[in-house]
């Protein structure tokens, strides 16, 4: 029996875990956040007990869970990953991205290297800003080319103005405050007891609440995501007081992990090519404009639990 039913759970009210959220809500999706620590322990102070709680281990998908299915299910998922790897201390990743033309967007078909989903997982795992999603959405994200030039799938929640003695706490704040505006609410001292699988497929989470189990069914996955830690201060030198930046999730084709970072381009979808192959044009956006659905959404294991960076 269900306690309640959403279509994605948020385990960890980090920055990427409301992000996430943020997102979900954003694109129609209903969402329940949930956090081990209590109102008290998620304040500005972030005291250094938070930095050890989420660098525990090796990364922050360990979970003290009961439950071995839950434990071989996130032992899988951070397989080959050492402790030297756990990243404790970092700014907010940021990223030199540019939109796509028209031409990149619908022209040549990008190379496909499943070596890069591997790294790139490695630096979600180890990222305090990091998130794995046991699901696929594809509809929401804008495709954007990196620096290095490797697209990325970007969902940007909206802009925030850098100042001087730019930190997380910052950024936190600016987070929080979005999230109230969503009416997103985060379910203090609620703990991971188990994650729920049908079939092989995850259907739900079961938390650990002061009123006892709470089992949540979810239409659409389970993000996990770090809880709060020690900040690390950004003197913001790489970006001009007063500048725009856009907060985005980033993530890659194919790939199930995915971490905040902050961009100074805002994400724009290329205007679509128009079709006059039947003598009638079809209107630019004809596609965009449809409603999302949360068919969209892909969710299950192939073979047992997903190998790392899948």
């Amino acid at each position: 029996m269900w306690d309640i039913e959403v279509d994605i759970a948020v385990i960890g009210a980090g920055i990427g875990g409301l992000v996430n959220a943020i997102a979900t809500v954003d694109a129609g999706g209903e969402v329940l956040v949930a956090d081990a620590a209590t109102p008290a322990c998620r304040s500005d102070a972030a005291p250094g007990a938070l930095r050890e709680r989420v660098g525990a281990k090796r990364n922050w998908l360990s979970r003290d869970t009961v439950d071995v299915e839950t434990n071989a299910f996130l032992a899988a998922i951070s397989e080959g990953l050492s402790e030297s790897d756990v990243v404790r201390d970092m700014p907010v990743p940021r990223r030199v991205a540019r939109n796509l033309s028209r031409d990149e967007a619908f022209g040549r078909v990008e190379t496909f290297v499943g070596s890069r989903l591997t790294a790139w997982a490695a630096q979600c795992v180890t990222s305090p800003y990091g998130l794995l999603n046991t699901s696929m959405w594809d509809c929401q994200s804008i495709t954007m080319r990196s620096d290095d030039g490797e697209s990325i799938e970007v969902q940007s929640i909206g802009a925030m103005e850098v100042t001087a003695g730019f930190d997380e706490n910052a950024l936190h704040r600016w987070v929080s405050a979005e999230a109230l505006e969503r009416d997103i609410e985060v379910r203090a001292a609620n703990t991971l007891e188990r994650i729920v699988f049908e079939e092989g497929v995850i259907v739900g989470v079961v938390l650990a609440t002061s009123d006892g189990p709470c089992a949540v069914r979810t239409r659409a996955g389970v993000t996990l995501a770090p809880g709060d830690h020690a900040p690390v201060v950004d003197d913001g030198a790489a970006w001009a007081a007063g500048s725009r930046l856009q907060v985005c999730v980033v993530g890659r084709t194919a790939s199930r992990f995915g971490r905040v970072e902050l961009l100074a381009t805002e994400p724009a979808a290329p205007p679509r090519p128009i079709c006059t192959g039947s003598r009638r044009q079809l209107r630019n956006g004809l596609h965009d404009a449809r409603q999302p659905s949360l068919e969209g959404w892909r969710c299950g294991k192939v073979h047992g639990y997903p190998t790392f960076g899948q």
